[in-house]
């Protein structure tokens, strides 16, 4: 009788299928963040330090996922343009 043991790590599964989803996703974790550090601000220093970089890396990478949103579509206008045209 032998145990089939991984040495590796496994991928994570996830249902996000877009960037927008995981923009909003990102952008609410952001919102909740800000405000623990809101909340926090007085009674916790260490709290609200790593609440508000946790908040700002959050929406960082919101407007990341919306500019690369965007590159995407510019892309895809140029390429349909350069399709009809040759």
């Amino acid at each position: 009788m032998s145990v089939k043991i991984t040495h590796y790590a496994q991928p994570i599964t996830t249902n996000v299928k877009t960037f927008i989803e995981a923009s909003f996703i990102e952008f609410f974790i952001g919102l909740i963040c800000a405000a623990f550090a809101y909340f926090t601000y007085d009674e916790a220093v260490v709290l609200f330090v790593s609440t508000a970089l946790i908040a700002v890396v959050c929406f960082l990478l919101t407007i990341y996922n919306i500019y690369g949103v965007i590159q995407d579509l510019r892309f895809q206008k140029t390429e349909s343009k350069c399709a009809r045209q040759g």
